[in-house]
């Protein structure tokens, strides 16, 4: 039951718009790319100091000696194999076998469970955080907006972080706070009308009120963040009306997380 909720919470975090790279990249928001090894610094030849001696050449090594025409050379001896160590542990075939500790067996901590937030839209509230949201994809695509934690840490410490906060406000709202939690609730409202994981999620959250082993506050926070996954049906009418809409169907599309 823990590793099924797990990847409920893994899946939730791709179509949820809380990482700044999921908020303008969502396909590849479960690739991130790690950097490589740091090349070796190369020593500064102008440091003070004895200079270093340059490297005394090999000696020249011996040709080899050429054979004699019509005289036999003798072959290299090969060396026996060697012998078995005695105190050696034979190989009872268990090696590598998992012990049953794989992480799909490990229990959720508390910090695992993610907070998620929706909110009720309006079909105005949808058609800004949807545009606006197009507009951002491409705009800001070649930022470092991946490298921050959040929205708010890019708009504080970058001037294209500014920039992006002015046409979040010019789109209706008053913070990129707001503006996230508009198109997090587009994106998992959506999600959920084009692949309706409603009655997995009602098992899963009666599997969890029946877990007599969990802690009541890991109870709590587990189902709050399993319930946030079900739309509330007037969101589910508001996606469904724009999703008839021929302009903000095609839009709601460019929504979509593909499958790497």
């Amino acid at each position: 039951m823990t590793a099924r909720i797990l990847v409920t919470f893994l899946a939730a975090a791709g179509l949820a718009v809380p990482a700044a790279q999921a908020t303008l990249k969502p396909a590849d928001s479960t690739i991130l790319a790690q950097a490589a090894s740091p090349l070796p610094i190369p020593a500064d030849s102008t440091t003070s100091g004895s200079a270093t001696q340059p490297a005394t050449p090999p000696a020249a090594t011996t040709p080899p000696a050429t054979a004699t025409p019509g005289t036999a050379t003798t072959p290299p001896v090969a060396e026996p194999p060697a012998s078995p160590d005695p105190n050696a542990t034979p190989d009872d075939g268990t090696a590598g076998q998992d012990d049953g500790d794989s992480p799909d067996n490990e229990p959720l901590s508390l910090g695992e469970i993610p907070t998620i937030e929706t909110m009720e839209l309006t079909p105005d509230i949808a058609r800004r955080a949807l545009d606006s949201y197009i507009m951002a994809k491409t705009k800001y695509a070649d930022t470092d907006l991946d490298q921050y934690e959040n929205l708010q840490d890019f708009v504080d410490q970058t001037e294209d972080g500014k920039k992006f906060e002015t046409d979040v406000k010019a789109a209706g709202f008053a913070n990129v706070t707001d503006w996230n939690l508009a198109v997090t609730t587009l994106g998992l409202t959506y999600a959920s009308i084009t692949d309706d994981q409603t009655a997995d999620l009602d098992q899963q959250i009666k599997e969890v009120e029946d877990d007599k082993e969990l802690a009541q506050d890991m109870k709590d926070k587990m189902v709050k963040a399993l319930k946030a996954l079900i739309p509330s049906e007037n969101n589910k009418k508001v996606i469904q009306d724009l999703m008839n809409d021929p302009v903000y169907g095609a839009k709601l599309k460019q929504l979509d997380v593909e499958e790497e």
